[in-house]
């Protein structure tokens, strides 16, 4: 090993305390300190053939520059005294050195000629048709639950816009969350029991004298109730919560809808919000 060499190597651990100096601010921390060295040295082979010979000392020579750096520089002994610096730098040298023995000083060039290679490039191929594949799949499942989005908030627009001037003769509550909820309240349940639906329940009702879920509110009574009595029952029971409630506008919803169980209030919100910002 002549002394060109050995000077070239030196040179060359700047490079290699910028790179890790950097990658060390990310995640992996250990593990960048362990297997970036050894990368760094093989492409140095590849690139710099004149500097191949023990090109693991480029690791070494990094090591001692970084513990002076730390030390002597910005006065941080307690970094390179603890022990995982020094299993880590230990470490780094011991796959370094088994890199160069067993990879980089059994070929006369690092670089795989192209016969060699060419396996591994129809393989980085295949690998790169499945990422186009998966990335055009998951393209066309975005847009897909885009569209599905902005037709269910349509479909509640609609549905919220028919019961309003269906029942706002009722729905007036001075809170207007109060009044929003109700009508979410309209839209979730008609979507769950469609008019039809609550038509045959009540009959059932009606005929069995067991309690049933009546009107578009689906009320529990033994007795028939209508649309328009579930909404004022509804109504009623809301404003009773509110009163001499002085809870924040968020906890307001959560606080009339407290029967409903977590799935539900989850679709509920999403009805209400719809309804809100169309109302804005």
């Amino acid at each position: 090993m002549n002394l060109l060499t050995l000077i070239l190597q030196i040179i060359l651990t700047i490079p290699l305390t910028i790179i890790l100096t950097y990658f060390n601010k990310k995640e992996n921390r250990r593990l960048n300190q362990l297997l970036i060295p050894s990368v760094y040295i093989i492409l140095i082979a590849a690139l710099i053939p004149i500097v191949k010979e023990n090109i693991f000392l480029i690791v070494v020579f990094e090591i001692f520059i970084r513990n002076f750096y730390i030390t002597n520089i910005i006065n941080n002994e307690k970094e390179v005294n603890n022990t995982t610096f020094i299993i880590e730098s230990l470490l780094s040298i011991v796959i370094s050195v088994l890199t160069y023995n067993l990879f980089i000083s059994k070929v006369d060039t690092v670089i795989p000629d192209p016969e060699s290679i060419r396996p591994f490039i129809w393989f980085l191929i295949v690998l790169f048709v499945v990422y186009l594949y998966k990335i055009s799949t998951k393209d066309l499942e975005i847009k897909r639950e885009t569209k599905k989005t902005v037709y269910k908030r349509e479909k509640n627009i609609l549905q919220y816009a028919k019961f309003k001037n269906k029942y706002s003769y009722i729905v007036k509550s001075k809170n207007n969350i109060i009044n929003n909820t109700i009508y979410a309240i309209m839209v979730y349940n008609d979507y769950n029991t469609p008019q039809i639906k609550r038509s045959i329940n009540s009959y059932i009702g009606a005929i069995t004298k067991k309690e049933t879920k009546y009107g578009i509110m689906q009320i529990p009574s033994y007795d028939k109730i209508s649309d328009e009595d579930s909404i004022l029952f509804v109504l009623n029971d809301f404003e009773k919560k509110l009163k001499n409630n002085k809870s924040k506008t968020k906890d307001i919803f959560d606080i009339l809808t407290q029967s409903y169980n977590e799935k539900e209030k989850i679709d509920l919100k999403k009805i209400y919000d719809d309804i809100v910002e169309f109302s804005k």
